[in-house]
């Protein structure tokens, strides 16, 4: 029991750090894919000095090209989470993006995890109708809906490279930290690449938002060692729990800290992917 307790709370601090990284993104300001060059940028000298440690002790492993292909997904994830929250209110991107990851990545894996079990059948259209929801869309007015298609691409996003890390983890056997801290390291180089016609942009962009990005390059890596502790001190559905509770401080957080307006419709959204999410973990 006092292991769960524990689990439980690292999964609350975990979710609540996520909300707060979400919080710093969305006041940055900017659609501009620079600001997530600067806090790659501050975070790769501490990933550097990781990876150097794990080459000379444990090595790489032979899978470490795979943290190459997540480099492209997070990276993606991340282009497109900033550009998300420079089109539309994170309490309302928030909950759909992560309302729908868990439907999108069940709905990917079947084919190899088999038919989903009679909850997951029940849960998939109670998140979808609370993803609806939330997003404040009907189906009158769903292909003008900014927060919903913003939130889906998000989704989309993070269930890509959930698949994928997952794969790398249970089936290629590599090992988390070294390719966390390949993966983090080679995404500063694709985006200084991608915006190398740019360049004389960077050092400016560095200077003027480096007090914004400091806090993101923290959290960011601290939310995932947290979630991960958890799952390993506790049962898989704290797997379920920290889905939840995302969803929860990321709607709490919109509305307290960014006072974004929430009506009952919204509420009545969340509290549906909330309870969905529940289902399909069953």
């Amino acid at each position: 029991m006092m292991v769960f307790g524990s689990s439980l709370a690292l999964v609350a601090v975990g979710s609540a750090l996520h909300a707060l990284w979400n919080v710093l993104v969305k006041r940055s300001g900017t659609s501009d894919v620079t600001f997530v060059w600067v806090y790659s940028a501050i975070a790769a000298p501490l990933w550097l000095g990781v990876l150097g440690v794990a080459a000379l002790t444990t090595g790489l492993g032979s899978a470490w090209w795979a943290a190459l292909v997540s480099t492209a997904l997070h990276t993606a994830y991340a282009a497109v989470l900033q550009r998300a929250y420079s089109a539309a209110e994170m309490s309302v991107v928030y909950p759909v993006s992560r309302g729908l990851a868990p439907v999108l990545v069940t709905l990917a894996a079947a084919p190899w995890a088999g038919t989903p079990s009679a909850m997951q059948v029940v849960a998939l259209p109670a998140v979808m109708v609370g993803v609806v929801l939330a997003s404040g869309a009907t189906w009158h007015n769903l292909t003008r809906a900014r927060g919903f298609w913003a939130g889906s691409a998000v989704a989309s996003c993070t269930a890509a490279y959930t698949l994928w890390d997952a794969f790398a983890v249970a089936h290629l056997h590599v090992s988390v930290i070294p390719y966390m801290a390949l993966s983090s390291v080679a995404q500063l180089a694709l985006l200084t690449a991608v915006l190398v016609r740019r360049r004389r942009e960077l050092p400016a962009a560095l200077t003027a938002g480096w007090a914004r990005a400091v806090p993101i390059a923290v959290l960011v890596p601290t939310t995932y060692a947290l979630v991960l502790l958890a799952m390993r001190l506790g049962p898989p559905s704290v797997v379920a729990t920290s889905r939840c509770l995302n969803v929860v401080f990321g709607v709490i957080a919109g509305v307290w800290l960014l006072r974004e307006p929430f009506t009952r419709r919204s509420v009545l959204g969340v509290a549906m992917i909330v309870v969905g999410v529940l289902l399909g973990a069953g």
